[in-house]
């Protein structure tokens, strides 16, 4: 992997661990405070992940290692608790489609977000080779957490906090 793609891998690593360190100090930020620092933390961690190179995986598997349910539960019931009213929004899935928009929680794209990026920091724990790993990290971001980044950020700046 060439210098490029290190760095780009190490900003992305950086933005990730940033997140991960903002949702972890939730119960020690007024909530208003905690909703700049997360939509800042996003914002830098979607910037960094549209840099990440497409790549063809190596191999067809990679072990999971998802964030344990109980974890997850605990870590959502909490920043639903923290968010309180501010919580629920609402939310079209694609919008190049016209549908019905449906309930949303912040506190559950937070979550989401969190444990996808717990797991994907993991992954190299498991030294899996570079192109197992951009693949991972790209999947992960296109399919899932991606849309709730943004599904969160839009929340958010509708706050006018």
């Amino acid at each position: 992997m060439g210098d490029d793609r290190e760095s780009i891998l190490r900003r992305f690593r950086v933005a990730a661990s940033a997140y991960l360190e903002v949702v972890d100090s939730a119960p020690n930020i007024e909530i208003r405070a905690l909703l700049d620092a997360i939509s800042r933390s996003l914002a830098e961690l979607y910037g960094a992940a549209l840099y990440l190179p497409e790549e063809a995986p190596d191999t067809t598997e990679i072990a999971e290692r998802p964030l344990a349910h109980e974890q997850w539960a605990t870590l959502f019931r909490s920043l639903k608790e923290k968010i309180g009213s501010l919580d629920t929004y609402w939310v079209v899935f694609d919008s190049t489609l016209e549908e019905t928009p449906v309930r949303a929680s912040l506190a559950g794209d937070i979550s989401e977000i969190y444990g996808d990026l717990k797991r994907d920091l993991d992954l190299e724990k498991l030294q899996i080779s570079r192109a197992d790993l951009l693949w991972e990290l790209q999947a992960s971001f296109r399919n899932h957490w991606g849309r709730h980044a943004l599904g969160a950020l839009k929340a958010i700046s509708d706050l006018h906090l």
